[in-house]
């Protein structure tokens, strides 16, 4: 029965590993792909001198290092699985020294899952699990001292470069030195019990209260850290429950039994498992969040110019966020789909084809790649700089970064883009896109080279002019009369009207897109013009567009199930034309 303990305890952290990698990489990689946008890692002694001037930088140095590899989904949940096992083997190392006690060692898996459930919010960074590993290894170093006198130095000295280094777990190398004091080592009196116990107190209140003197932070964040979550205001309890387990597992160890009848340790152990398997299914279902992983998909996809997996991740699920169908009509828009497929899928109004400006940094970074293919250039950079310094923790951005770059580079300004250019120059998955876009400063012929950028050169606006949310329609049109052969631009005014049902002005603006390249009207085009033209004449045959007699038939169908109020079957049948947005979209 040891054997198969033993075996078990071998084939756990496997499989844990494993089921954490196959989450992240299958599962759950957006997350990852968008944690890696919001930060920006530099190869400089600068970022490293800048990290390090307050509590916690080096654990905020190591998971923004370990972060930027989320850029590739399988790296970053490798990083994750390799990390959180490394957690749970720490935690059943500490607890053995304790007491061997290899019966009860499922539950040393507890920490390690709470872990996993806490990443999955996107806002808690990798620096809060590093400062866990590295207060444990110092732990764990810390036994090996055999002398007393030196082990007393060891903690007056650790407690306050620890709080410096990984910033508000700290405290927790204090108390485990305590534990291992009384239970393992057994060789302090009551004086030195005494002594001990008032110097750990005093070791624990008096970092946060020093730096406060010179560092503006609130004290509550120089207690708890600064850099465990993107948000400086948040609750620190969930990372505190995790802490109090971190210490709590290897504690119980000295009071839980070794010795068990073989029938009880095989109960035992089918239970440890059995309840392991229901926390972590029961804490991802409650904590993972679908859909914003849905929107963040989206995004990764339309900021890669994968137009086509964004395209199959409609026809997969239809899309309801406003951020997600905003993705989708860029996606249609860029493959020369919008015309006859956009009202295919579920429309919000104009808010899913570009979306009103909100300061935070999520949406302006999606609202942004719009307006950037749109050729509203200075506009998408606007919003990348807004997105960027909206980021709470006030990290910079390695995606607004390359746009900020990207747009001066287009506009002619090479001195500015050379500024970021250079900054890029210092990353690991960017540095190789700075070091040949550097080379196209003052080279219009390399840049022209670029059949994106050629084309964005030839559509931006090169006269200042205010731009008007408000206007949305009329900032189009400029575009489009600015570079008539902008078809993308077209679309949007085009379905801009569509979405705000303004058939009127959609009608006008149809004739601006005879010399685009159509071979024939696009399908949802035919049926809001013959739509129009219904309401002002019977007689669909006279309509002076060439409409499909299928369009035409179609519609005297939608007409009379229409004037019969079946709205059930209006759905079925014709749910994905424009009649049925027009009549029952708000």
């Amino acid at each position: 029965m040891n054997r198969v303990i033993k075996y078990l305890m071998r084939i756990l952290p496997l499989l844990f590993g494993l089921t954490v990698y196959v989450f992240f990489v299958f599962f759950y990689k957006y997350h990852l792909h968008y944690q890696e946008q919001l930060q920006m890692f530099l190869f400089t002694s600068d970022y490293w001198s800048e990290l390090m001037n307050r509590p916690g930088g080096l654990v905020d140095y190591l998971g923004t290092f370990f972060t930027q590899f989320y850029y590739f989904s399988w790296l970053g949940a490798l990083i994750l699985s390799c990390m959180l096992v490394l957690l749970q083997l720490q935690v059943c190392m500490l607890a053995n020294k304790l007491k061997k006690n290899d019966l009860f060692s499922p539950l040393t898996f507890i920490p390690s899952i709470l872990f996993w459930e806490l990443l999955c919010d996107e806002n808690f960074l990798l620096s809060g699990l590093i400062a866990a590993l590295l207060t444990l290894l110092v732990v764990q170093c810390y036994i090996f001292l055999k002398n007393p006198i030196i082990r007393m130095c060891v903690i007056i000295v650790m407690l306050p470069i620890l709080y410096w280094l990984v910033g508000g777990v700290f405290w927790i190398f204090g108390v485990f030195c305590l534990i291992f004091e009384w239970s393992y080592f057994k060789q302090f009196s009551k004086s030195q019990w005494r002594m001990s116990i008032i110097c750990f107190l005093l070791l624990i209140v008096l970092p946060p209260f020093i730096t406060k003197s010179y560092l503006q932070y609130p004290f509550s964040r120089l207690w708890w850290g600064l850099s465990y979550n993107r948000y400086p205001i948040v609750s620190p309890y969930p990372l505190l429950t995790i802490w109090i387990f971190l210490l709590f597992i290897p504690f119980i160890f000295r009071f839980l039994p070794v010795e068990m009848k073989k029938n009880a340790k095989t109960l035992c152990l089918f239970v440890q498992v059995v309840f392991l398997i229901f926390l972590g299914n029961g804490l991802i279902r409650l904590t993972a969040d679908w859909s914003k992983e849905e929107i963040m998909a989206y995004d990764y996809c339309a900021r890669m110019k994968d137009w086509d997996k964004v395209i199959a991740l409609a026809n997969h699920k239809d899309p309801s966020a406003p951020l997600s169908v905003t993705c989708l009509n860029l996606a249609l828009s860029k493959e020369g789909k919008m015309g006859d497929s956009m009202f295919r899928y579920f429309q919000n109004g104009p808010e899913g084809l570009l979306p009103t400006f909100q300061r935070d940094f999520t949406l302006p970074f999606v609202a942004g790649e719009v307006y950037y293919h749109l050729g509203f250039l200075n506009t998408s950079m606007r919003y990348a700089f807004e997105a960027m310094e909206a980021i709470p923790d006030y990290k910079k951005s390695s995606r607004a970064m390359k746009r900020i770059a990207e747009v001066n580079l287009l506009n002619g300004e090479y001195k500015v883009a050379a500024k970021y250019l250079y900054l890029l120059q210092h990353t690991l998955f960017y540095s190789r896109w700075a070091t040949e876009t550097l080379e196209c400063l003052d080279n219009d012929k390399r840049i022209d080279q670029n059949a994106e950028w050629a084309s964005l050169r030839k559509y931006r606006l090169k006269e200042d002019f205010l731009f008007s949310e408000e206007e949305k329609d009329q900032m189009l049109g400029m575009l489009l009369i600015h570079c008539n052969s902008n078809r993308m631009a077209y679309e949007y005014l085009m379905a801009y009207t569509l979405l705000t049902k303004d058939l009127n002005h959609f009608v006008q603006y149809f004739p601006m897109g005879r010399n685009l390249g159509y071979k024939e009207i696009p399908a949802h085009y035919q049926e809001a013009l013959i739509f129009a033209w219904s309401n002002k004449s019977p007689d669909l045959n006279n309509a002076p567009w060439p409409i499909s007699d299928a369009v035409k038939q179609s519609l005297v169908k939608y007409a009379e199930m229409s004037k019969q109020g079946i709205e059930p079957q209006l759905n079925d049948h014709f749910s994905q034309t424009y009649w049925y947005y027009f009549q029952f979209r708000k």
